[in-house]
């Protein structure tokens, strides 16, 4: 099934394949250090800032090789048991220089495919990644098809090691068709997709699966620590069939077999935070630390002249939103070289530092939120309205 292309009679298929390696700005890095102390944060961040650096050379090259693997499908034409025609094993090639930028660095390479008429009109292909650490497939498009010009394939899709999968990944090309217009080669691969996708409702989900099944809000306390911690479970009833939450599999508590013991919250790989978001989020998350900060670089670096941990007035709060807070810039020269810290303490002049995006609220006018008005929208938007009572 493998050997269908005869040599002698084959052209090329010029295929281009664009990935992302994996980021050390990914949200699964970020939650690891929640815990951690500033100054730890601080260090981890910056060790892991130069984890990229060193790491871009290196990047670019570790899926050339016999690292990556792919295989094609066709749309048109069947294998003696109806399947589509699988055609040989291939590896990424050659390397194509890109734009490297923070958080959503991709790489561009390229790979040739034997192909003769016989093979038909690709409509999918299965990947395998040979590499220990996993990637972000973005897309791949195959040019030069005899009479069909290109294929497109937008993946948008994390791809772990091919230990970690029962079969290989497929992906589909962007053609669109109802269901019953599907083409028959591709049937079968497209069933096969859909049982990976729904999970058999067994086992302890792991980081690199992509299951969505679904389960009852059963992890909602902790019975075994403490019997005042029991909760009720939400949904499952023929009265209340919902809310319904991603099933995580864990083992059920002890002392009350239908709650499961809470841990770790399963996310589908491919809905967790991208590279983008999670360049965002941990940006804004250490500028949410200035109240740390600030009176850290007093105490170490230089004198500020403000009362450490709190405001004297209202014009140092605009301060944050205007003006920033000045910092000396050979100090972040001296910290890190690294574009993430030039977002992090984002400067216009070469001097502002922590500088917040204003809130919506004063971008009008600055007074704005001391109105009953805004005052008034404020409780009704926020976490517990119902607590709003008629004064007496």
């Amino acid at each position: 099934m493998f050997g269908i292309f005869d040599k002698n009679h084959s052209q090329k298929i010029k295929g281009t394949v664009v990935l992302m390696p994996k980021n050390v700005l990914d949200f699964n890095d970020v939650t690891s250090i929640k815990s951690a102390g500033l100054l730890e944060v601080a260090g981890g961040i910056l060790d892991a800032a130069a984890d990229v650096v060193g790491g871009i050379v290196d990047g670019t090259t570790a899926f050339l090789g016999r690292n990556v693997a792919m295989r094609l499908i066709s749309a048109t034409k069947t294998d003696a048991s109806g399947k589509g025609l699988i055609g040989k094993e291939v590896f990424l090639e050659k390397y194509l220089p890109t734009l490297p930028t923070l958080g959503a660095r991709q790489d561009a390479f390229s790979i040739h495919f034997d192909w003769d008429a016989e093979f038909g009109i690709p409509g999918a292909f299965s990947f395998r990644n040979y590499t220990q650490d996993e990637f972000f497939l973005v897309s791949v498009t195959f040019d030069d098809i005899p009479n069909h010009n290109s294929v497109q394939f937008v993946c948008n899709s994390w791809v772990y090691n091919f230990k970690s999968y029962k079969t290989d990944r497929i992906f589909f090309s962007n053609d669109t068709y109802l269901l019953s217009q599907t083409p028959a080669p591709l049937v079968y691969y497209r069933q096969e997709e859909l049982k990976s996708l729904r999970g058999d409702g067994t086992g302890l989900r792991k980081e690199w699966e992509r299951v969505y099944d679904y389960d009852v809000y059963n992890d909602l306390g902790n019975p075994d620590k403490d019997a005042k911690l029991a909760r009720p479970i939400l949904g499952g009833s023929s009265t209340y069939p919902y809310p319904r939450r991603v099933r995580s599999g864990r083992k059920p508590t002890t002392k009350d077999p239908k709650s499961e013991k809470p841990g770790v919250i399963y996310v589908p790989r491919d809905e967790n935070f991208g590279h983008l978001k999670s360049s965002d989020f941990l940006t804004y998350g250490i500028k949410s630390l200035s109240q740390n900060v600030l009176p850290l670089f007093k105490s170490v670096i230089f004198d500020l002249n403000f009362t450490p941990n709190e405001f004297d007035s209202f014009d140092e709060v605009r301060d944050l939103y205007e003006g920033g807070i000045e910092l000396p810039t050979h100090i972040l020269s001296q910290i890190s070289p690294l574009p993430v810290l030039k977002e992090i303490f984002r400067t216009e002049d070469g001097e502002q530092v922590l500088k917040f995006p204003p809130p919506h609220v004063i971008k009008v006018s600055k007074s704005a939120w001391m109105t009953d008005e805004e005052f008034g929208r404020e409780m009704i938007a926020g976490v517990n309205p119902c607590v709003i009572r008629l004064l007496k």
